[in-house]
């Protein structure tokens, strides 16, 4: 009997990430990161999985590039291959879409802002930790491949409004989360999933 429910729990999950919008974690940056850095990008790659089993409107999931050191953190994860809604491909972002004309790169750097979260669209995120040595790498790589880039509607006159001493520098499963519950509510409502030091202080 349990196992009867939670099969049918896994195939309502998929069904509702069928009619969400692709989200993209290209981890093509294995080489700009330390070893633990490897290991946090694979932990945040698990989070957001997480973070979509528990939406109310979760994505397609999809991590491209996944070889080496991060490949290996998330093999030791037991359960990983069972992931549903979710898929892995070791082929860098470029050889899984050789067409990219329906894809968008989230970059900080990018002049265009996120508005909405369309379904119809694939979102790419660049998996990697880099403590910010590496400023600008996501949105050079968009660039290089002749992707369109976006960046969150984070700043001063934006949707999301960030505290003073935060950084604009999100985690990837902090993105990650923000775009699925982006999906059925508001900017302002889903950046409620941001850490508190990442909150605007209440007035």
């Amino acid at each position: 009997e349990r196992l009867r429910k939670r099969a049918a729990e896994d195939a309502e999950f998929e069904k509702k990430c069928a009619s969400g919008c692709r989200i993209v974690i290209d981890c093509g940056f294995e080489s700009l990161m330390t070893d633990r850095e490897a290991r946090s990008s694979s932990q945040q790659i698990m989070y957001c999985y997480g973070a979509n089993r528990r939406a109310e409107a979760p994505a397609r999931l999809l991590v491209v590039g996944l070889t080496g050191r991060q490949a290996s953190a998330l093999g030791n994860v037991s359960g990983v291959e069972s992931w549903r809604g979710a898929s892995v491909d070791a082929r860098p972002l470029e050889d899984v879409f050789p067409d990219r004309s329906s894809l968008v790169y989230l970059t900080a750097e990018s002049d265009t802002v996120l508005t909405e979260v369309d379904a119809a669209t694939t979102y790419v995120i660049g998996g990697f930790v880099d403590r910010n040595r590496h400023k600008g790498a996501t949105h050079a790589k968009a660039l290089q491949l002749g992707v369109r880039t976006a960046r969150l509607p984070i700043g001063d006159g934006d949707a999301i409004v960030l505290g003073k001493e935060a950084s604009r520098v999100l985690a990837v499963n902090h993105v990650f989360e923000l775009m699925v519950r982006a999906q059925s509510s508001d900017w302002a409502a889903a950046a409620e999933c941001l850490p508190g030091r990442k909150k605007k202080p209440e007035e």
